[in-house]
């Protein structure tokens, strides 16, 4: 895993020594690109540096293939946090860039018009003024048209830019969301679980945790298959969901095992969702779509607890679960509640 660390000053400074080397590549201006640049200017890895200094050596500039190689060899470890670190870096890059370029293209052009006006002024003097003022206007013009296909590969880069993002947020969403139930997975719910405890609560509320499970779930894959447990997965996750507050995270945390979270309530509000979940479930039966058969009644166990101050997330959840556990053990269809301490 790679770790930047460094301060504003020196990356910038990293920046400015990266931005002219890049430029002179034949690889597009992505962050891809620029990880690998970056870390040549600042040496953080001589392998890097001398592999990358044998790629000039021997293409004389880097392609896609080459940075993309050279990044995935020497840089890539990166999560989706730490990608996504360097596309915003690299927006606010190319940002500032485009405006500094859009800036500068506006002093040339009026740099431009005042030499037109010169030049008229000079017409009537001699021919070598006149000249000098030509020489000058032609080099105005080629700075005009360099700066213009610098905001061209700047603003074709963006879009670059826009979409990594993109794909970024997307893989981030991916990764802490249940693909079946569209409800935060474990990892989801453990990274709400672990902002929770690090927000202080008031002494009137309190951070309590429902750990839910499908009574008999194996019993109904054994009996209707894969798909119907399936689609009793999703009805139960529609029906906590809808049930639970705004503010409650709701995961599907195992196989049939589900978690509530709620950050600020009290505690009959957390007995009160508790038992209406699990009645609603009991009541529930799921039918035949052709025939309004009634195929199965599920229930739900459910285990309560609320949190203590200095506890860690891991005590929390193994106390919900040995509260879900009293519950199994009792019948079933029920709810247990398990104080702290």
């Amino acid at each position: 895993m790679n770790h930047y660390t460094e301060s504003i000053e020196l990356s910038a400074e990293w920046l400015r020594k990266a931005l002219p080397l890049m430029s002179r590549q034949a690889a597009a201006l992505h962050p891809v690109s620029y990880a690998v640049w970056y870390g040549y200017v600042a040496q953080r890895d001589p392998a890097l540096r001398a592999a990358v200094d044998e790629a000039l050596a021997r293409d004389g500039r880097l392609d896609e293939a080459t940075t993309l190689a050279l990044y995935q060899r020497f840089v890539a470890g990166f999560d989706a946090d730490a990608a996504r670190r360097v596309a915003d870096g690299m927006q606010h890059l190319l940002a500032g860039m485009a405006d500094s370029a859009q800036a500068a293209g506006d002093s040339t052009a009026r740099y431009g018009d005042a030499l037109d006006r010169l030049s008229q002024a000079l017409s009537t003097e001699t021919d070598r003024a006149s000249d000098a003022v030509s020489a000058v206007m032609a080099d105005t013009q080629q700075m005009r048209q360099a700066l213009q296909t610098l905001q061209d590969r700047l603003a074709a880069n963006q879009r670059e830019i826009d979409q990594l993002r993109d794909e970024v947020h997307r893989a981030r969403r991916d990764a802490v969301v249940d693909p079946l139930t569209n409800l935060a997975n474990r990892r989801g719910f453990d990274e709400a679980l672990a902002q929770c405890l690090s927000i202080p609560v008031g002494p009137a509320t309190g951070i309590w945790l429902l750990a839910l499970d499908i009574d008999h779930f194996k019993q109904v894959n054994d009996t209707w298959g894969h798909g119907f447990g399936d689609q009793v997965l999703r009805a139960v996750a529609q029906l906590v969901r809808a049930l639970a507050p705004a503010e409650a995270t709701v995961a599907r945390i195992g196989g049939e095992e589900f978690a509530v979270l709620l950050p600020a309530a009290e505690r009959p509000q957390a007995l009160a969702l508790a038992e209406q979940v699990r009645q609603r479930v009991s009541a529930a039966r799921i039918k035949r779509h052709d025939s309004n058969e009634t195929l199965a009644r599920v229930t739900l166990s459910v285990g309560l607890t609320r949190w203590q101050a200095g506890e860690s997330a891991q005590t929390l959840v193994e106390r919900a679960d040995q509260a879900l556990y009293a519950s199994k053990q009792a019948g079933r269809d029920r709810v247990t509640e398990l104080p702290p301490g």
